[in-house]
């Protein structure tokens, strides 16, 4: 699926997936379904170490191909965690400047607590390159604020890389500046994606870095610490039209563990 709407598509959903944040398993590139409207719901349930309550999610992601190529995206995502309940609205659209260059906006909005963006900006660029558009390069900047005078600023950038046999392999990192106090965090990745539309799809990713700043509940706040992660999802159709997903996720920073799964269903028309 070497088209030059093949790198829109893997983009749209890497966008997709991060604005989700720690709930989605699995930020791969796989390319998204090229139905008109794809309407996902996942639940996912996340068990925590150290006395920890554990998380629940409950996301709804709707997907709108437009005509030349335009996708408009929606997203809403309801969260319990360390003791909190919050969510988020977000918005997107990616602008198809030619079969060579994309490029989206992202506006989100939460509420619930620290943990929870109370409103973030994103803005991509995408370049596709080679004769057969095989390789694609993403640069983003995004702004979030949040409770407590907090905010994050940085950039993202990505590689992604379409092998023939139907795989996508993708390398890319997050630089973050938080604030207050100008603490600065990495979060380096890769992942693979196995498989083609109306079938299945199946994605691993591994992560590894810092995050600046998690409220953990209770007055309790981590800073500039490390922390890893590994992701896998499944995404199956069982008919032209529907399917179902599944991922696995497991956490790892110096103070507590996550062990995460979730079940969804899609729809396509």
């Amino acid at each position: 699926m070497k088209t030059a709407l093949t790198p829109l598509l893997s983009t749209l959903t890497a966008t997709l997936l991060a604005l989700a944040g720690n709930h989605c398993l699995a930020q791969t590139t796989a390319p998204a379904p090229t139905a008109p409207i794809t309407v996902d719901v996942v639940a996912s349930h996340g068990s925590l170490t150290a006395g920890l309550p554990d998380a629940d999610a409950l996301n709804v992601r709707g997907t709108w191909l437009l005509s030349g190529g335009d996708v408009a995206r929606a997203e809403l995502l309801r969260e319990n965690k360390f003791g909190s309940q919050g969510g988020i609205v977000a918005v997107g659209y990616t602008k198809v400047l030619s079969p060579d260059w994309t490029v989206a906006g992202t506006l989100a909005l939460g509420r619930g607590g620290a943990n929870w963006a109370r409103d973030r900006v994103d803005l991509e660029l995408s370049r596709a390159w080679t004769e057969q558009r095989s390789l694609v390069t993403r640069v983003a900047v995004y702004r979030a604020t949040f409770d407590g005078n907090r905010s994050d600023r940085g950039l993202r950038l990505g590689l992604a890389a379409y092998l023939p046999g139907t795989v996508v392999l993708e390398g890319g990192t997050a630089l973050n500046i938080s604030a207050p106090g100008a603490v600065h965090s990495s979060m380096p990745f890769v992942s693979a994606t196995w498989g083609s539309d109306g079938q299945q799809y199946l994605s691993v990713r591994a992560s590894s870095g810092t995050e600046a700043y998690q409220s953990i509940g209770a007055g309790q706040q981590l800073v500039g610490f490390k922390s890893r992660s590994l992701g896998l999802n499944w995404r199956r159709w069982m008919a032209p039209q529907w399917g179902f997903s599944a991922q696995a996720e497991q956490y790892h920073n110096p103070s507590y563990e996550r062990s995460t799964l979730g079940v969804g269903l899609f729809a396509q028309w």
